[in-house]
């Protein structure tokens, strides 16, 4: 295994080192079922510390590359060919049947209807003109009047910030802080946004585990500034926040200056039970907005968008001037349309009663396989459940699953300081967004099966 690490190039190692393996694994270099060296050989191999290592294989372990055995270490799991996409394991896995709470069902998109907004848009000779740093106006637009009507979000056009995707935004708003300001997390959570955040120069730091309610006072006794919260689900809790809840949170950032909340809703078109947003209830402008078209359209569309407040929106006109927005005019335009006919609306409330119509129904295959000993924790309706089977721990359920090739993780998968502190408690967290019934059934069949 061939690895070069710069140390000069202003990435941490270990993401660079995770970036290095896990492309030889989408790239079929490293085969499923290959040993990966040990953490001193590798380390001593490329003059790094085990730490660094660890951190990698870590990565790797969290994002399902690899697979821990007791005794052999970490082995790769995931089935690839030399010209197979960078697809997430969570989506395409060695497995039969894959829970995975990031699945998208793309079956019901109105293909003919956007596959004319795109055609129409490519006669536009405006796509021939240089694309708006932002995100195109009528795209901003769009996004802007959607808001108000869907969450009662009032901002103009020139506050929405639009990138190719929810993890690039992040990126790009971590910097504008200074590199003392901490980022405050909530733990289990998700982890492509943790990871992201933790690869700038703020310090993540994330709040005493706990799957239940919000943990006010850990919130009060951190010293970070910056809070990022799933309010809708609280990811992968599947558990939202009441409306006094968020108002307390609310009341944490205006106690003190320079706090602000990151309030993360790239999921909520696809929930069917909503409250206020934190954003419509904040008269102070403490409030970061985050959305995105990959959830509540489909996966392929990487646009997402933030709406920022006034002060932030200056620092960030300051500190981004060569930034944009990294996604194609064509793309961005005929999205607008997309939102203005009506078609995005329509789309998701469609998907809405998709989702919950295949949650009742992985609920009622879960309750037919572990009859009592089913419970389901959690009511945020979503593309996942929060579960525990009574008689069984999650550990024991997910290495069963597997035996009989079904993929499951639970809230340890998202923990992030699993190795020292691991969730006593442990539950399953199972998605069925791009199952069919027939998978669902069949999934919940095989894990029932000892």
């Amino acid at each position: 295994m061939y690895i070069e690490l710069d140390k000069k190039r202003g990435k941490a190692l270990y993401l660079q080192l995770y970036e290095a393996i896990s492309e030889d694994i989408i790239m079929g270099r490293l085969r499923n079922g290959v040993r990966l060296p040990s953490r001193r050989d590798l380390a001593n191999q490329l003059s790094v510390s085990q730490n660094t290592v660890d951190g990698a294989y870590k990565m790797l372990l969290d994002t399902g590359y690899v697979i821990s055995v007791p005794r052999q270490g970490y082995i790769v799991s995931f089935k690839a060919s030399v010209y197979d996409r960078d697809i997430p394991w969570e989506i395409n896995a060695p497995e039969e049947v894959v829970f995975s709470p990031n699945g998208i069902d793309i079956s019901h998109i109105n293909r003919a209807s956007y596959a004319k907004l795109l055609k129409d848009t490519a006669y536009n000779d405006d796509i021939f003109s240089y694309v708006d740093k932002s995100g195109e106006i009528a795209l901003r637009s769009a996004i802007s009047k959607y808001l108000y009507s869907f969450r009662g979000i009032k901002c103009s056009p020139d506050r929405i910030i639009v990138g190719a995707g929810a993890e690039y935004l992040l990126s790009s708003l971590a910097v504008l802080f200074p590199p003392d300001i901490s980022i405050i997390m909530e733990n289990p959570c998700d982890t492509h946004f943790y990871r992201g955040l933790a690869a700038y120069r703020n310090r993540v730091i994330t709040l005493p585990l706990n799957i239940d309610e919000f943990d006010m006072d850990a919130l009060y006794s951190s010293d970070g500034k910056i809070l990022f919260i799933e309010p809708d689900a609280r990811f992968p809790r599947s558990s939202s926040l009441n409306e006094k809840m968020r108002q307390e949170i609310l009341d944490w950032a205006n106690a003190e200056n320079g706090r602000y909340i990151i309030e993360n809703c790239c999921d909520s078109e696809i929930q069917w039970d909503l409250h206020k947003t934190i954003h419509s209830m904040d008269n102070n402008n403490k409030v970061i907005y985050l959305g995105s078209f990959s959830r509540s359209f489909c996966p392929a569309v990487k646009t997402s968008y933030m709406v920022l407040p006034p002060d932030l929106l200056a620092l960030w006109k300051r500190g981004h001037v060569y930034y944009y927005a990294l996604t194609s005019k064509t793309e961005q335009l005929a999205l607008a349309e997309f939102i203005n006919k009506g078609y995005f609306t329509k789309h998701y409330k469609a998907m809405r009663k998709t989702y919950k119509e295949k949650r009742m129904y992985l609920t009622e295959c879960l309750t037919n396989a572990f009859g009592d000993n089913f419970i389901l924790r959690g009511i945020s309706g979503s593309t996942y459940i929060s579960a525990e089977v009574s008689s069984m721990t999650a550990d024991e359920i997910k290495k069963a699953a597997r035996l009989n090739g079904v993929k499951l993780l639970s809230m340890n998968s998202y923990n992030i300081n699993k190795d020292t502190y691991p969730i006593d408690n442990d539950r399953l967290v199972i998605g069925f967004g791009d199952l069919t019934r027939e998978k669902i059934n069949l999934g919940a069949r095989l894990i029932q099966i000892k």
